[in-house]
């Protein structure tokens, strides 16, 4: 046994399942017999006062003193506490699989237990269960974090979160009503006539929006798929089929940034309804929002990001080029040239070129306009640059029928009408499209099966697309993405303690992911040596330009190697010498990808 503290109290209450098991007590049966939640009997003690009940969950504290044993158990409810006598309950016995006053040693914080007795009150007038019997349910192996002292460690209450939740049951309350939040989402689409539907995650073409992808492999078909950084298309291909109100809460998945407004894994709720056009997904929304703030929480004000919010005021509608006039001065309907345009946003301080007059519009939004909207507003009119997906406006086709949601400072959705002229879908994306960049995630890739399904003809069509966890930051006071997470994502760790514990060999334990660096002679000679093993059934070749003062450096970049890092490797193709060293896998050569240092 390891001198680490933990492992050896670990290996105390191994003994002790050892010790259960030889009683003929199964530490670990398959249910329990629990009639009362904790709550249930703390509320309404009255009328509940000498029933029997027989409660589960968790040993929260646990104390001897003399005859007498005390201890709190906790359920999701709550907590209750149990109070046993020597002499006044059932001892330890197989048959009933109960564990008698004698061998309560075998007991330890943290455990899994059930209770039966009657609903009473000690001599301190504290509501009890007073024991008849004791069981077993789980017994843990591991103790528990002491709640005097809690958990501080940020990256461990991200990691082990059953932790914190279980140590401090009040930081469950944000979860619960997000969890009520996507029943009441529901509810108020369900009303309106919308059908709810799946749509795929894995997508053979990944579209509905600019974003760098995951890429996954499919061996049953031997071909790249995506995971999906939208659903949309999907859902309109449901109007087509004739469906006039559908939505996914989907997951979607987005290669790119994490910090404290965005992660890569996500929910967005994402609706399509057919023969409307934006403005209806503006009261749409604003009476969702309304309904949650009331249904969930019974109030319309919240403070969000040091801002009072309140839902129950009329949203204010915005152009984006009259929002942006009126903070600025600059009036981009009046500007007709990129120069003029880029000559402005120098004149605000934005030394930040653009390639269009929309571009620019934009640019100067995010800078000087986007964290001044603190309550609730619909900002419209978006430049046709940056919205390919969305349908011009009659009385200026340079701008989009689309809007956004801003709420203190923070964007919280993006909704448009649909382009439904696949002909002018299909020139826009044309217009966009970079073979050598295509899953860099810079425009909307081109997507023929979907151009197809509009040549059938969509009718009218107008969707809306805000993220979930933003709307429960909002609602729940959270400032970080993560706190609205239960799983947020994270580097794999293996602790020191647990590979002694479950006894992992180091070669075994060394298994995050690296990138490699290599020349091509030490590749070779890595791959010559067996150092770099393949981890699939496939390898993918990137060959990667660099622009360097007037100078083009071209590097190699290969996955499925290794421990699934990239390998970068420099000096020389080595394409013709990985089908020697891998003639089983399939090489996928990709287009040239090219960046500018």
């Amino acid at each position: 046994m390891s001198n680490l503290p933990l492992a050896a109290l670990r290996g105390v209450r191994l003994e002790k399942i050892a010790s259960l098991r030889e009683l003929g007590l199964n530490p670990f049966p398959s249910k329990s017999n629990r009639t009362h939640m904790a709550d249930e009997i703390t509320s309404n003690y009255e009328s509940l006062e000498g029933h029997p009940a027989t409660v589960a969950g968790r040993l929260m504290s646990w104390r001897k003193m003399g005859g007498m044993a005390f201890g709190n158990v906790q359920d999701q409810s709550g907590t209750i506490q149990i109070a046993l006598r020597r002499g006044e309950m059932q001892g330890t016995s197989a048959e009933a699989g109960t564990l008698g006053f004698e061998n309560f040693n075998l007991l330890d914080v943290g455990d899994i237990v059930e209770c039966t007795g009657k609903i009473g009150k000690t001599k301190t007038g504290e509501i009890s269960v007073v024991a008849d019997s004791l069981r077993m349910l789980t017994k843990s192996m591991r103790p528990f974090p002491d709640k005097h002292f809690a958990i501080k460690d940020r990256e461990i209450i991200l990691r082990k979160r059953y932790l914190d939740t279980t140590v401090n049951p009040e930081r469950r309350i944000p979860f619960e009503q997000i969890s009520h939040m996507l029943f009441e989402i529901r509810s108020f689409l369900n009303s309106r006539g919308f059908l709810e539907f799946n749509t795929p995650i894995i997508q053979s073409q990944y579209g509905g929006g600019t974003a760098k992808p995951f890429i996954t492999h499919v061996n049953a078909l031997s071909t790249d798929m995506y995971l999906a950084i939208s659903h949309e298309l999907y859902l309109k291909r449901l109007i087509t089929a004739g469906f006039e109100k559908v939505f996914i809460m989907g997951r979607h998945f987005r290669n790119e940034g994490i910090d404290r407004s965005h992660h890569p894994e996500f929910v967005m709720l994402e609706t399509m309804t057919a023969f409307e056009n934006y403005e209806y997904n503006m009261q749409l929304i604003e009476d969702m929002f309304r309904h949650i703030a009331t249904s969930v929480f019974g109030r319309t004000v919240f403070q969000v990001k040091g801002h009072e919010v309140d839902f129950a005021i009329s949203w204010p509608r915005i152009t984006m080029t009259d929002a942006v006039l009126h903070a600025t001065g600059i009036d981009f309907k009046a500007i007709t040239s990129v120069d003029e345009a880029n000559e402005k946003l120098r004149s605000i301080g934005v030394n930040d070129p653009q390639p269009s007059v929309g571009n620019a519009l934009v640019r100067t939004f995010e800078e000087k306009v986007e964290k001044s909207l603190i309550q609730p507003t619909f900002i419209y009119g978006h430049p046709i640059e940056i919205s390919p997906l969305a349908k011009p406006m009659q009385s200026d086709p340079r701008y989009v029928e689309r809007f956004e949601i801003f709420i203190a400072g923070m964007e919280c959705g993006d909704n448009w009408t649909e382009q439904n002229d696949p002909v002018e879908l299909l020139a826009t994306w044309k217009k966009s499209f970079r073979p050598e960049d295509r899953d860099e995630g810079e425009f909307h890739p081109l997507d023929y099966d979907f151009v197809e399904t509009l040549e059938h003809a969509m009718p009218p069509t107008t969707g809306i697309g805000p993220g979930l966890e933003r709307m429960a930051m909002i609602f729940t006071g959270q400032e970080d993405i993560y706190d609205v997470i239960f799983f947020p994502m994270m580097k794999p760790l293996l602790t020191e303690v647990n590979k002694v514990i479950f006894e992992v060999k180091q070669e075994d334990a060394n298994q995050e992911k690296v990138d490699l660096l290599l020349t091509a002679e030490e590749f070779a000679a890595w791959l010559k040596q067996g150092k770099l093993k393949a981890r699939g059934a496939a390898l993918a070749l990137t060959p990667v330009d660099t622009e360097w003062e007037g100078n083009k450096l071209r590097h190699y970049e290969i996955t499925g190697l290794s421990n699934g890092g990239r390998v970068t490797v420099r000096g020389a193709d080595v394409s013709e010498l990985l089908q020697e060293s891998f003639p089983e896998l399939e090489l996928k050569i990709r287009p040239v990808r090219k960046i500018s240092a």
